[in-house]
């Protein structure tokens, strides 16, 4: 059976289990505005970075926040699906896959995020934007592109929009692919308290991903995997399962994921995640859908020994945000045909 979080009801519980970590990011982030016309007549950012915001890749049963211009002006405050079931309609907001057909989507949130610098005086010049952010779980129906086949593409391509108060906004282009790995992190949007702003990375590093002990309890410095424990990294983007999952309900039982997924174990101080190479590491005790949840996944894994030499973590709150400290010693590495991702933890060595 399947390690699970305790009292594994909804990810509002799961939140309770990761408060004192530090802060990172959802980093699978949407900028989807409502026309051009609303856009230009507020002039407000929606995504900054290198490449164009759209399209954006996305998995079947992806849980993605959207950052959307113009909508949810009338929510105060976050209002969240009360727990089975997401609903297609939250805050008066809906949002609709098109591909071969349309779809409604399962909506977890609808909450305002501010776009005001820190510390901003109240007469300051311009003004701040307001985004509405809807978290959302992309359908298991959506169709992903196929290298191999006849036609290597998802044809016709799929697409979101967002509509309220009978208003329908303009179309986002999604890039649809059998999988697009995320491990959770405490800066992520969706795992950040009600009324909460999402914390904010200053360390220069990846945000604490979401790894856990079997006893729920998350890995961090103070408190380091051991040797040959059972761990659980917590994940969104794994794709398709075996059975099927069905979009919008939780998982009434552990779901394996249909593809392999590759491991990388690597033994360097604050490293980032690197894709695997196939069948390079012992697979997974369990990589699959959680019991009770919608759309996360839980890769279950055992630690290996570390090397002679590998440095112990430094202990948090003894160095300051920009040292040069050992913030992690093991990099777990996972990917699969699409995408990969990781997670920097630490674990206990020998004194010797």
């Amino acid at each position: 059976m399947a390690d699970r979080l305790p009292d594994a009801g909804s990810w509002t519980k799961k939140r309770s289990i990761m408060g004192h970590r530090g802060a990172t990011c959802f980093c699978i982030m949407l900028a989807v505005t409502l026309g051009s016309t609303s856009l230009l007549a507020q002039n407000v950012i929606t995504g900054a970075g290198y490449l164009s915001p759209a399209p954006v890749s996305v998995a079947p049963g992806q849980i993605i926040t959207l950052f959307v211009d113009g909508v949810g002006k009338s929510v105060t405050q976050p209002v969240r699906a009360s727990g089975g079931s997401w609903p297609t309609t939250l805050a008066g907001i809906s949002v609709t896959l098109r591909q071969f057909n349309e779809q409604a989507v399962p909506i977890l949130e609808v909450r305002r995020l501010s776009s005001c610098p820190t510390g901003r005086l109240p007469d300051s010049k311009p003004s701040c934007a307001t985004l509405a952010a809807i978290t959302v779980q992309i359908p298991y129906e959506l169709v992903p592109l196929c290298p191999l086949c006849l036609t290597p593409v998802a044809f016709p391509p799929p697409w979101l929009y967002v509509t309220e108060s009978n208003q329908t906004g303009s179309a986002f282009e999604l890039n649809p692919l059998a999988d697009q790995i995320h491990i959770l992190t405490s800066c992520d949007v969706i795992l950040s308290r009600f009324g909460d702003t999402p914390p904010r990375n200053t360390t220069g590093l990846p945000c604490p991903p979401m790894v856990t002990h079997p006893d729920g309890t998350l890995v961090f410095a103070g408190q380091p995997s051991q040797v040959g424990e059972h761990l659980t990294a917590w994940a969104v983007g794994l794709g398709a399962t075996d059975p099927p999952a069905v979009t919008g309900q939780p998982a009434s039982n552990p779901l394996p994921i249909a593809a392999h997924l590759d491991f990388d174990f690597s033994f360097r101080v604050n490293a980032l995640p690197l894709k695997p190479q196939p069948n390079s590491n012992p697979v997974a005790l369990y990589v699959g859908l959680s019991q009770g949840f919608v759309g996360l996944y839980q890769i279950n894994f055992t630690t290996p020994s570390p090397p002679l030499g590998t440095p112990a973590c430094t202990a948090s709150g003894t160095f300051p945000p920009s040292a040069n400290a050992v913030q992690s010693n093991l990099t777990v590495s996972f990917g699969d045909a699409f995408s990969f991702d990781g997670a920097s933890i630490c674990i206990a060595v020998s004194k010797n």
